[in-house]
């Protein structure tokens, strides 16, 4: 949509001078309160309930832009407009070592020149005008759930997706495809980014519990395998990133993904913070049906032992974004609001007891 570049580009400068005000206006930051509404009363010229996004209540119109804050994570602030370039999403992402937009700029030139349907369309990309990453986007119709899949037609219809994902050739391509964000491909990948996570803290500041669980997996003598080939993946398999329709599925939010290990992929899955209370016999149809389709014949045994080893991943990882954030060293575009913090203590705990019942069985079958 290069024709419509100026009208985008007006429309990306409205909205990050929107998001700035928000971002630095008196009282933002406190942890204690929840979030507060997304737009100063100035900013808007008109309001409209007209749409059915999370944030409805606070949409607004510029110039020829009807304008809808989206709710959703929070490394970055998503705002869908309708105009002169059609319906887009726009989409400002923290500035980090990950390249959030760029990477997400290459998987959506990537997709729209293999697979089309199954991702937005990339309209335009800047990491450097802005004070965040932006990066838009054509807007894609479909649901979006944080619940399981239906039925078994829609767990098919999930795994038909991914394998079509994963089936994408390696090429050079324009721009360059790099590894994921999380690169896992053996149990000594896996151990390296457990080991990173526990080193981000001082071990005097780990429970003996947990130090106790990365040691016996530091310990624990894992199977070995030559590399799987690499196939591109989502490297985020958030089910709400997953956008659902009558007979197929679709995907949004590709900030994190690049060449991998599909199976690494499906256990990310089994144990994602997003799914960890849905029953074991849920997620693991999915990987009942992917090992069905797929011609890879260790796949399921690389998925098993992944799953182990995320289970620990987890519990640090949400171990160190609690002090992390209450201390403002892990900076996000959304506000936390106190019982974000509850939440996520409870879920750590949950981590810890899966991790320690799934590392005691691994060690039990050896």
């Amino acid at each position: 949509m290069k024709q419509d570049s100026e009208e985008l580009r007006g429309l990306v400068d409205h909205l990050s001078t929107v998001l700035q005000e928000e971002l630095f206006k008196p009282g933002r930051g406190k942890t204690e309160r929840p979030a507060s509404s997304p737009l100063s009363a100035p900013s808007r010229s008109c309001r409209s309930g007209q749409d059915s996004s999370p944030q409805a209540s606070d949409a607004w119109i510029w110039q020829d832009w009807h304008i809808n804050p989206v709710g959703g994570g929070l490394n970055g602030r998503l705002f869908r407009a309708s105009g002169p370039a059609g319906d887009v999403a726009t989409k400002f992402l923290v500035r980090d070592e990950r390249d959030r937009a760029g990477r997400e700029w290459a998987a959506l030139t990537k997709l729209a020149e293999n697979a089309s349907t199954l991702a937005p369309q990339p309209l335009l990309l800047d990491r450097d005008r802005y004070p965040q990453q932006v990066i838009v986007q054509s807007w894609l119709e479909g649901e979006s759930s944080d619940t399981a899949p239906e039925d078994d037609a829609a767990w098919e219809a999930l795994c038909q997706h991914l394998l079509y994902i994963h089936s994408l050739p390696i090429g050079q391509g324009h721009p360059a495809i790099r590894p994921v964000v999380l690169f896992v491909t053996s149990p000594f990948d896996a151990l390296q980014a457990i080991s990173f996570q526990h080193n981000c803290l001082p071990r005097t500041e780990w429970s003996q519990a947990v130090n106790d669980l990365v040691d016996q997996a530091q310990l624990l003598s894992w199977p070995s395998w030559p590399r799987p080939p690499l196939r591109f993946c989502r490297g985020d398999p958030n089910i709400r990133n997953f956008i659902r329709r009558p007979f197929s599925w679709a995907s949004v939010d590709w900030e994190y993904s690049g060449w991998g290990d599909p199976a690494f992929e499906l256990a990310d899955f089994l144990v994602h913070a997003a799914h960890i209370t849905w029953p074991l016999k849920q997620t693991s149809r999915l990987v009942d049906l992917y090992c069905a389709h797929s011609k890879d014949t260790a796949i399921r045994e690389r998925i098993a032992v992944y799953e182990t080893l995320m289970l620990i991943w987890w519990t640090l990882r949400l171990g160190r974004l609690l002090p992390e954030a209450r201390s403002g060293v892990d900076k996000r575009l959304v506000q936390r609001p106190q019982s974000w913090f509850e939440e996520r203590l409870k879920l750590q705990e949950r981590y810890l007891q899966l991790a320690v019942d799934a590392l005691e069985v691994r060690k039990t079958a050896l």
